[in-house]
């Protein structure tokens, strides 16, 4: 059986809670991330928008459940409007023993202003 290994989506060292900081050019393109979003179902319609195809998990749900039917080796990238809820998403993840969480560090703001797709209609899951 083969062993397949996977590239880090970042090049540098972990955060002191266990997560990793990645910014939105280490995200976009990697369709094989576990990419959620951790606000509330209203702002992922204002005007930040959403990344197309994101699991929506808000942030309480996330605390209380984690992310059951996830795998704990998933590379898991969570995303909010700033970073804050996103890195405390993440840590979360990480006691839960997942291994390689990644925030994105800005958030939908750094998200928007770097100019990246969003979609302003319901596309997440």
């Amino acid at each position: 059986m083969r062993r397949v290994t996977r590239r880090m989506l970042v090049d540098a060292p972990p955060t002191a809670q266990g997560f990793y900081e990645a910014r939105p050019g280490d995200v976009a393109g990697h369709a094989h991330v576990v990419l959620i979003d951790v606000r509330e179902e209203c702002e992922l319609l204002d005007a930040l928008g959403h990344i197309h195809g994101v699991r929506h998990v808000p942030l309480a749900q996330l605390l209380a459940d984690g992310l059951p039917g996830v795998d704990v080796s998933a590379q898991i990238v969570c995303i909010c409007d700033a970073g804050r809820r996103s890195a405390r998403a993440a840590a979360s993840l990480v006691a839960r023993g997942f291994v390689e969480v990644y925030s994105v560090s800005g958030g939908m703001i750094r998200w928007s202003a770097e100019e990246r797709p969003v979609a302003r209609t319901r596309t997440w899951t």
